[in-house]
């Protein structure tokens, strides 16, 4: 967890998301982007005309999406998250400026030196949020979510599950966090399942809390492979220093397992497949059928960027 994303709306789950990632920040000194994607509601009314319209040239900004943005770094500042001078004001690399067409950004520094982005872009959130993802080379992911299912999440749409379908790292989607959460990672032993319990066990390492590891038979005639998953999985979980790791076999229906096992206290990451985006739409893959059902926070795990030597 190098560089995290975390996109903003006007809904619960994303002030939980922030926090969150403002907790990671601090425990593993990560650069940290905060992104407000704006619709503009009037076509050919960018912000940059509203701006000049409302004699918007400052960072006190208390309109609009910059309030947004405000209120996130007051947050970020609450959590100890944002260096300040010896007058307890952000430490800034550049203050509110276009960086382009449609790109704003104010640049504060972490308490380590961490990179703080605040970025208002304008267009269409999923892919102004995966544009921000893959420019800035983002490890990490961590969205919000109205939260909608069923029926009304088809009519409507789910943003969040657009960009953990669509990107090009990891994504958390926030449903439900609170401090204490333990960290739940379900392997099958394939390279994706492995990855994720790497990114599984860093988190858990990070946050200081238990991790469970669940390896799930379909048929009790299986269940010496999935217990040879589990071997695999807390061999590679050796090196870090967990507060608590509790290995897990069960026989039975996977999906159903992964969310009974969870519950309401873990944060639940699984690893995403490598297979075509028109096979997921048509088969449905495991992790998009658990963060559509679970109740709790679901990270989907995808390989990061190689280490810049």
């Amino acid at each position: 967890m190098r560089r995290i994303l975390v996109p903003i709306a006007y809904f619960e789950s994303c002030r939980r998301a922030l926090e969150f990632a403002g907790r990671l920040v601090k425990l593993v000194h990560a650069d940290l982007t905060v992104l407000h994607v704006h619709r503009p509601r009037l076509r050919g009314a960018p912000i940059g005309v509203v701006m000049i319209q409302e004699k918007l040239a400052e960072w006190g900004l208390e309109t609009g999406p910059f309030k947004l943005l405000r209120q996130a770094e007051e947050a970020l500042i609450e959590l100890g998250a944002v260096k300040l001078d010896e007058q307890i004001n952000p430490v800034q690399k550049h203050s509110l400026r276009a960086l382009a067409k449609g790109l704003y950004e104010v640049h504060l520094l972490g308490p380590h030196g961490e990179d703080l982005r605040f970025r208002l872009r304008e267009g269409e959130p999923v892919r102004e949020i995966l544009r921000e993802a893959e420019e800035g080379e983002h490890d990490l992911i961590i969205t919000g979510t109205r939260g909608y299912r069923g029926l009304k999440r088809w009519l409507i749409g789910s943003i969040a599950q657009e960009v953990a379908f669509h990107a090009p790292c990891s994504v958390l989607v926030a449903k439900n966090l609170a401090p204490g959460q333990g960290v739940l990672v379900g392997t099958d032993g394939s390279d994706h399942a492995q990855e994720a319990v790497r990114q599984a066990g860093e988190l858990a390492e990070a946050l200081g809390v238990r991790l469970k590891v669940l390896a799930v038979a379909e048929r009790e005639d299986q269940r010496g492979w999935a217990e040879e998953n589990l071997r695999r999985a807390v061999e590679l979980l050796a090196p870090l220093k967990l507060s608590a790791l509790e290995p897990v076999v069960r026989t039975g229906d996977l999906e159903r397992i992964i969310i009974e096992e969870a519950g309401r206290d873990y944060i639940i990451v699984l690893g995403r497949s490598e297979r075509s985006k028109l096979e997921k739409y048509f088969s449905s893959s495991l992790p998009l059928r658990v963060l559509e059902q679970a109740e709790v926070s679901v990270l989907i795990a995808q390989k990061g960027r190689p280490v810049e030597s």
